[in-house]
């Protein structure tokens, strides 16, 4: 695996403000730039020009946010220039940054796909006129296109949570529970890895599912929440499978007096502080480092252009944070403060 810097550390103020986690799903799609952004034009000494076009959903949320900062890291560090350019979650606004790219002859397209098969039109026509593909995050349908792929297994992502639940069940629930289930909207492509990865993860233990209902923002976590809850209010666990609807169920959890433990997908800075509350219901949650998925992205994508045989799949292992663990829990609050 390659190496990558840890990304400078500051100091700064947490709080958490439901207004605050409910616009995690808004804010920020309205600000900055559609298109194109340079973020990062340092040249490789060698006079090896490289330009790297990369896409990230929008700016709106915390994971995106790091793995831009890896992505910039990344690019400085391999004297690289970088534009990074928008989705804004729309196949159209996509394809036009793809267009863009191959206007400015980029040397590689680094991009998340939003839709494994919608994607693959504008990817192929980058791949046609020369400019390397690196997917990352989600992974395109056909496989003849992207020369690399950087990620985390989102099967072993849920995995790894689910271990942690199926723990809890084991020693405090006497190996039985009822479980409610946010997932994300089946056209995610990490919709079912991540579902079915949790649920291989309990298949030895006796699960009631009492409701299973979809989204991916706050909002639509802590609807689901009270969902779960009017089937059965004495719930006892709830698993979210992205940082919005862990966050707006969390919320939702607290103000209602829940008695369901939480367990989620993606790290954010709001679900950082609650696991250090010990107020919240929140127990644990499986991230997947994407300061580190960005950076790998980026210094893959250069290295391979300047002939290196890099790895066709590079996998970033997940890693969980629990509420047991509360130091790993204050470095990662470290991180994300450097970053504003």
């Amino acid at each position: 695996m390659s190496s990558y810097p840890q990304a400078p550390i500051t100091r700064g103020r947490t709080g958490i403000r439901r207004r605050d986690i409910l616009k995690l799903g808004a804010a920020g799609v309205l600000g900055g730039p559609l298109l194109l952004a340079p973020v990062g034009a340092a040249r490789a000494a060698s006079g090896d020009k490289l330009t790297i076009g990369a896409i990230i959903y929008a700016r709106d949320s915390q994971f995106w946010q790091q793995i831009e900062r890896g992505m910039r890291d990344a690019a400085k560090a391999n004297g690289a220039e970088l534009l990074v350019g928008m989705n804004r979650r729309q196949l159209p606004v996509e394809s036009q940054l793809v267009d863009d790219y191959m206007t400015r002859n980029v040397d590689a397209l680094i991009v998340p796909p939003l839709d494994k098969q919608g994607t693959e039109a504008a990817a192929k026509l980058a791949k046609a006129k020369g400019i390397m593909v690196v997917e990352y995050d989600t992974q395109l349908a056909d496989k003849s296109i992207a020369s690399h792929s950087i990620g985390v297994d989102s099967f072993a992502l849920a995995s790894a949570v689910g271990k942690e639940m199926h723990d809890y069940i084991e020693k405090q629930l006497k190996g039985a529970a009822s479980i409610g289930l946010i997932s994300l909207p089946p056209m995610n492509a990490n919709s079912g890895p991540r579902r079915d990865g949790m649920l291989k993860a309990l298949s030895d233990v006796k699960l009631k599912v009492v409701a299973e209902v979809s989204g991916s923002t706050p909002e639509q976590g802590a609807n689901g929440l009270e969902n779960i809850l009017q089937r059965d209010p004495h719930t006892q666990i709830v698993w979210a499978s992205n940082a919005g609807t862990v966050a707006g169920a969390a919320v939702a959890a607290t103000r209602s007096k829940a008695e369901a433990r939480l367990y989620g997908i993606d790290m954010s800075q709001e679900l950082a502080s609650m696991l250090l509350d010990p107020k919240s219901n929140l127990a644990a949650v499986a991230d997947q480092q994407p300061y580190r998925v960005g950076y790998l992205a980026v210094e893959t994508a250069v290295k391979a252009k300047r002939g290196s045989n890099e790895k066709r799949y590079v996998m970033v292992p997940p890693k969980l944070y629990t509420r047991e663990d509360p130091a790993s829990v204050k470095q990662y609050l470290d991180l994300v403060k450097s970053l504003s």
